[in-house]
């Protein structure tokens, strides 16, 4: 879980990190998780899954944890299309049919990020978003 929680912590402290958010965010929770006195056994633990939560990446998922913090990342990506439409036209400034491929490229890496059982669980959320994007 805490991972989970930290695992954009890069890219939301400072967006030109974003490239690299997931190698950057796992040295910002050895710190913060230091900082609280977190078991330091778990630390690493914490640290890859944060390292192994990219999509645009592909990456090994060694744990159960992992696989759990990729798929929520992407998973929630199905439930914040506002937030990507937000992304795509006030904070990038795209035109309407650029940004509406923006969010359906996005929600598409997403999806193609998922565990084979989560993207049974997903199908249909995806074809009912991309049906109503057009």
């Amino acid at each position: 879980m805490i991972a989970a929680w930290l695992h954009d912590i890069a890219s939301i402290t400072d967006y030109s990190l974003y490239e690299l958010h997931h190698i950057y965010g796992a040295e910002m929770a050895y710190g913060i998780l230091k900082e609280y006195g977190y078991d330091d056994k778990k630390i690493p633990l914490v640290q890859e899954c944060i390292k192994n939560h990219r999509g645009s990446i592909i990456l090994d998922r060694n744990s159960i944890e992992e696989l759990c913090v990729a798929d929520a990342d992407a998973i929630s990506h199905f439930d914040s299309v506002p937030s990507l439409l937000y992304l795509a036209y006030v904070q990038k400034g795209m035109g309407i049919e650029e940004g509406k491929e923006f969010v359906k490229d996005k929600l598409l890496r997403s999806f193609q990020k998922l565990s084979a059982r989560s993207k049974k669980l997903y199908q249909n959320k995806l074809e009912k978003v991309m049906e109503v994007l057009g």
